[in-house]
């Protein structure tokens, strides 16, 4: 996975904001990258940094300088960490004079040197079998990762021979590696957002022929379909129905898998959620003061909380204490329960946050069927004691994580996948030019046999 998703999967396992060089060392413990390259902490700190300046959809903010957390969690953001997060500060030693002149080295020359041993003639003979079959093949990332790496380090629109230049710098990618290589990657990165029903990640400028990235949010921000014909166009790749014509592998010309029917079936499945969840919530919002109770304290049993104790009983729903644990530490809840459908305002945050102090609580948490204002979620947010909303639409989402009060049908939605058949092909190759290494070897040990046995007869 990217960068990017790695640090999401990290934050969402610890439950705290982290610094970038802990999301990376954990990043790496996990194995959660599909590559590291020379640099990982600068790679992780200038794709976290590029995606908390996102206008809206964002997923992590910056809380302190360089680092970051979910939005989810309702935390303020730091605007001044966040201007500062990313920018590398300049090393105090950098400026100082040398602490001695440069020395002068004898040039290396090769004339008395002498290669002797099995080893040295095996890797000689290898090197020149390397040299005939055109090199060994390493394995570079995604084109459209290297693509978006460099542009989040750049902060401008590049042209493509520019990347291409340094991806190079930077061994990212082959040296063979073309323009037209990097833009088809491009257009078929941006159509598999598309098809999944999320805003494509690159645009291309047909007049300066430079490539940026479409940031979500901006006023120039243009639609999908214009981003896609300005590749297209670009390529000479003809357009059907707002998609591009890419070659397929099928013999008769039409495409292996249906992708219309596969997202049609990946919408279906998050629009029954969603439905769902509605559901829950007018469920919840109808029932009664003991039965909303009894099913929120079922739900968070299923979340992971224990020990949930009434503190006190009011007509409009109790307030409980409970414990959960978070990685390594425990914290105690304040969780506040509302009947009904009553709008959440300030008010009710600001009592829910006093009454924290009143029983030793860290965390609150107000549940109710009924919908956040906007004062209610400002207040959440301030600084303070932490008050997490579980209100509307989120208590339903909330009981389908927990999998309360629904039951659960398993969909297995296939896919075909092409990397699949990129690694096996790369795995023959590899494969077949160990064979003729072999073969070459045992060839030379034969040769070098028969001469040593005419030297030595008389």
């Amino acid at each position: 996975m990217t960068f990017y998703e790695a640090a999401l999967r990290v934050l969402e396992s610890e439950g705290r904001p982290l610094h970038f060089l802990e999301i990376t060392e954990k990043s790496i413990q996990l194995s959660l990258l599909s590559h590291i390259g020379k640099t990982p902490e600068v790679t992780m700190l200038s794709r976290l940094a590029a995606m908390a300046r996102r206008t809206r959809d964002r997923k992590v903010i910056v809380t302190a300088k360089d680092t970051f957390a979910l939005t989810d969690w309702s935390l303020p953001e730091d605007i001044e960490a966040l201007a500062q997060t990313g920018v590398m500060e300049p090393h105090p030693e950098e400026d100082l004079p040398p602490l001695r002149p440069v020395e002068r080295h004898p040039e290396p020359r090769t004339d008395n040197v002498r290669a002797s041993g099995r080893g040295t003639e095996r890797k000689r003979r290898r090197d020149e079998g390397d040299e005939e079959r055109g090199g060994r093949r390493k394995r570079f990332p995604p084109l459209p990762e290297v693509v978006f790496e460099i542009l989040s380090e750049a902060d401008a629109a590049l042209r493509t021979d520019q990347l291409i230049e340094r991806a190079k710098g930077k061994e990212l990618c082959a040296e063979e590696t073309t323009v037209e290589a990097v833009l088809t990657a491009l257009l078929e990165d941006n159509q598999r957002r598309i098809d999944a029903g999320r805003r494509p990640q690159y645009a291309f400028n047909q007049e300066t022929g430079e490539v940026s990235l479409e940031r979500a949010g901006a006023p120039s921000e243009a639609p999908p379909l214009e981003l896609q014909a300005a590749f297209a166009q670009a390529l000479g790749i003809p357009l059907e129905g707002g998609r591009p014509v890419l070659g397929k592998p099928a013999a008769a010309g039409e495409p292996l898998v249906d992708e219309a029917l596969i997202t049609t079936a990946r919408t279906a499945l998050k629009d029954a959620r969603r439905a769902v969840a509605r559901g829950l919530r007018k469920r919840l919002g109808d029932a009664d003061v003991g039965t909303f109770e009894k099913s929120v304290v079922k739900m968070m049993h299923g979340l992971g909380f224990r020990e949930l104790k009434v503190a006190k009983r009011s007509k409009e729903g109790p307030l409980l204490t409970a414990r959960k644990r978070e990685g390594s530490v425990e914290l105690r809840y304040a969780v506040r329960m509302l009947k009904g459908t009553p709008g959440i305002d300030r008010k009710t945050v600001q009592e829910l946050r006093r009454d924290l102090g009143h029983y030793s609580a860290q965390v609150g948490l107000l549940v109710s069927a009924g919908e956040v204002r906007g004062d209610a979620r400002s207040e959440a947010q301030a600084s303070g004691s932490l008050v997490m909303l579980w209100c509307g639409d989120a208590l339903g989402e909330k009981f389908l994580e927990a999998k309360t009060a629904v039951t659960v049908t398993q969909v297995e939605l296939y896919d075909l996948d092409e990397r699949f058949f990129e690694a096996a092909k790369l795995d023959a190759e590899e494969a077949q030019r160990r064979r003729e290494e072999r073969k070459s070897e045992k060839l030379a040990r034969e040769v070098g046999g028969g001469v040593a046995e005419v030297a030595a007869s008389p």
